[in-house]
């Protein structure tokens, strides 16, 4: 009987280990860091941003630490 008891407990907390797991993993597409990253390297290549490439960067890096300030959530594949 004892085993049966472990059994159940095993289950019930992998159910909720599952659930936890993926209440604070996000997948890839929702995320606005990689959505961020994907239109800079656009507008990279394309040549739309018309400031320099170091003053580009810095403001980059500047929204990058906002973004990942805001975030709480890791990403999944």
């Amino acid at each position: 009987m004892r085993i049966l008891e472990m059994l159940r407990l095993y289950r019930l907390f992998s159910k909720l280990h599952k659930t936890i797991k993926e209440a604070t993993v996000k997948k890839l597409w929702k995320s606005k860091t990689i959505w961020f990253q994907l239109l800079t390297i656009a507008a990279a290549i394309s040549g739309a941003v018309p400031l320099p490439a170091d003053v580009t960067a810095a403001i980059v890096a500047a929204i990058n630490v906002g973004l990942r300030l805001v975030t709480s959530e890791g990403v999944s594949t």
